[in-house]
């Protein structure tokens, strides 16, 4: 009989987590695995979730009440119904033959605690990056390291996407040593290595001038991601070149804030907000150099994208970032809330095209380990 794995995780956002839920799935030996997926019913990979469960004959749920925020009673209702989906699961399949895999803050508690409540003998839960900071509430951060102790106590693996997400979770007495593995997130970087565009085509799409340089993301509009930073870093960095152009492929709760802050500093030629996009390669073809302005991350799985498409990146020193970007050789590594040493780091890639070419290449030297193909254990 096969092994059930019933895949948790609570939005299908365009995310780095999301994504490797969705391919772990694809790849999982169906000979060996039957796969499961529950999740909440928004987010932009809801179809190709639904399509993978018609395509591969997966069982999916779609709980409304499984959100990514806080909603205690609404919580409650998302505890319940995956507690309920799991024990009509032992009923079908034996209990020993039952894996919980669980994505992120939300679901990992939800879903471990219902597995724990189902008798589920093995949990699983991979860190894309915990929910407590130094840029929250004190008390609240203790809260959010409380439930994650609580739930390291019955979870049988934890898999942190960087070392330095291991560390974090050691340090505040979540789990033990032995508990955890570290496996870097994965993607199919043969989709950004031969991207079959012509930049300047692409831009002229994306109503961009062909002659003039381009910083990307692509991130979620989310206190996490720090999009006003970004903004910020664009006003910097045009008052010194103002032919250049920002692109920012996403979306999210901050949209509105994002496109105040862009009126309020007069950006609107400059910035563009291109919203949740499925020809990310091709756009990010477009780009001379990544910024990303996280407040904090487990390792983005971008970063690899980005690598491979040789585009040098300016970033936040944040968590597991360093063990990707070295600071001065694939791209630049600055504090978080320092606008001026990003705008700084910015305007140094934009004025010196070698040094973009050499570090862009140093980086795509480095975009194997992203590569889904060559998944393994740090």
């Amino acid at each position: 009989m096969k092994i059930r794995v019933v895949h948790i995780i609570a939005k299908l956002e365009l995310g780095g987590a999301q994504r490797v839920v969705l391919e772990t799935i694809r790849r999982l030996d169906r000979k060996q695995f039957e796969s499961v997926l529950i999740t909440g019913k928004e987010g932009i990979l809801v179809d190709e979730a639904k399509r993978i469960g018609q395509e591969l004959n997966i069982k999916t749920y779609f709980l409304p009440q499984l959100l990514r925020e806080i909603r205690p009673i609404q919580d409650l209702r998302a505890l319940y119904a995956i507690k309920q989906i799991l024990r009509a699961s032992s009923i079908q399949h034996p209990a020993s033959r039952i894996i919980v895999h669980t994505h992120g803050s939300k679901a990992g508690v939800l879903g471990r605690f219902a597995a724990k409540m189902a008798r589920v003998p093995v949990i699983i839960h991979t860190i894309h990056g915990f929910s407590f900071h130094d840029f929250q509430n004190l008390w609240i951060k203790k809260l959010y390291i409380g439930l994650e102790r609580f739930c390291g106590k019955f979870t049988t693996v934890l898999v942190a996407v960087s070392r330095a997400t291991q560390k974090k979770g050691l340090r505040v007495r979540i789990g033990g040593p032995f508990q955890y593995r570290v496996i870097p997130p994965g993607t199919r970087i043969e989709e950004f290595l031969h991207v079959k565009v012509d930049p300047n085509e692409k831009k002229k799409e994306l109503g961009i001038p062909v002659d003039v340089k381009v910083v990307g993301t692509i991130t979620c509009f989310k206190p996490q991601k720090a999009p006003l930073d970004f903004i910020q870093v664009a006003k910097g960095v045009i008052g010194t070149l103002p032919d250049c152009r920002f692109l920012i492929v996403g979306d999210g709760e901050l949209r509105g804030e994002v496109e105040k802050m862009i009126q309020e500093f007069g950006l609107a030629d400059h910035v563009k907000l291109l919203g949740w996009r499925r020809d990310v390669p091709e756009v990010l073809s477009t780009f001379d150099l990544f910024l990303l302005t996280s407040l904090w991350e487990g390792l983005p799985l971008v970063y690899g994208e980005v690598m491979s498409e040789g585009k040098p990146i300016v970033a936040t020193r944040v968590d597991g970032t360093p063990e990707v970007i070295e600071d001065g050789v694939n791209g630049y590594l600055v504090e978080p809330r320092d606008i001026k040493g990003m705008v700084d780091r910015v305007l140094r890639l934009l004025k010196d095209d070698g040094l973009r070419k050499k570090m862009g290449e140093a980086g795509r030297k480095r975009a194997g380990q992203f590569d889904v193909q060559n998944g393994g254990e740090n």
